[in-house]
Parts: structure tokens; C-alpha cells; sequence
């Protein structure tokens, strides 16, 4: 429980965001498609990226530059971080995660956060928010192929412009790489 709680915080500390991406459906799952977006991404200079080892790509703004990743972090299963140029800290962040999905969700509801369930581009995921140090981190979490594992992407300033828009852009973006 100490070792999950330590991952998210680490999580936390390195983004953070905004909930409303998407629209509700009938049936209460949120569902968000890169079409409702791409129009947004037009007027964004970057471009697709694989995004180390998940399948997945994502839409990666030019002004969003890989940082250097530390040992520590590399260990943790971090393997993205981005930052821009005005910024000091990480506004995006990957991790890759040995939890099961089932455990790592009862923890956050324990701690009384609110998970929503999305389909994201067709890919079943979790979106919550989570406020630490006055920061208010978005993340969406994935199932993986492999059982035990989970990738987190975390977002950063996302209630604040120009984060906010970039924000919906990346993760509505997200999807299996052909």
C-alpha cells in the first residue's frame, strides 16, 4: 500500500489537469474520440509519437520537449517526461506501472477520489484528478497486455491555459498505434 502510495504521489508531484474531456453517455460512461479534437490539433504545430513500449501513440505538441529521465525514475517505471521551455517542471508524464488496476483504483476511491470510466479512442481507461501541494494533476490510467501492469499519464497546469486546451488535445489523442 506504501510502495502504490508512493508511485502516485511521485505521479501527482510530476502533473496535473482538468476532468471535463468528454461528454456522458446514456449509460454514464464517459466516451472520447480524437475526431471531436482533431480540428482543435489543426491550429498546433506537432505531431504523433510512439510512446515508449505501450502501443500507443499520442499527439505530442512541438513546443513539448523530452526531458532527461533519472535512474530513480527510470526505476519507478517512469519513461516520458515533458516539458516546454517556460516551465521548470514536468507538465506530461508517462509511467509504467507493476499494479494491479483492480487494487490501484480501490485505493484511490478509498482516498476518496473520483474515477471516471472512458472509452478513449475504443481503449477502456480511468480518468481521475488529483490536488497535491495546490496542484491539481489529471491522469488517465490504462490496462495493460500485462497482467500486474498499468501505464499512467499524468497532465500537469491543465486548468490553466494554454495547458487546459493542450491538455485535451494530448489526451483525446491517445490511441493504439497502427
Amino acid at each position: 500500500m506504501k510502495k502504490l502510495m508512493a508511485v502516485l504521489m511521485v505521479l501527482c508531484l510530476a502533473v496535473t489537469a482538468v476532468t471535463a474531456l468528454a461528454e456522458e453517455t446514456e449509460t454514464e460512461q464517459i466516451v472520447v474520440n480524437w475526431s471531436d479534437y482533431e480540428a482543435d490539433a489543426a491550429g498546433i504545430e506537432g505531431d504523433f509519437a510512439h510512446l515508449s513500449q505501450t502501443g500507443l501513440i499520442m499527439f505530442i505538441p512541438a513546443e513539448f520537449k523530452d526531458s532527461e529521465i533519472s535512474d530513480e525514475a527510470l526505476a519507478r517505471g517512469t519513461f516520458m517526461v515533458l516539458k516546454t521551455e517556460n516551465e521548470g517542471r514536468a507538465i506530461v508524464s508517462g509511467q509504467a506501472a507493476e499494479l494491479d488496476m483492480d487494487t490501484f483504483l480501490a485505493d484511490l476511491q478509498s482516498q476518496g477520489i473520483t474515477i471516471w470510466e472512458t472509452v478513449l479512442n475504443g481503449l477502456n481507461c480511468y480518468q481521475f484528478n488529483i490536488e497535491a501541494a495546490g496542484i491539481l494533476t489529471s491522469c488517465v490510467a490504462f490496462r495493460t497486455d500485462q497482467e500486474g501492469t498499468i501505464f499512467v499519464f499524468s497532465f500537469t497546469l491543465s486548468d490553466q491555459e494554454p495547458y487546459a486546451s493542450l491538455y485535451k488535445v494530448m489526451v483525446s489523442s491517445i490511441q493504439l498505434a497502427e
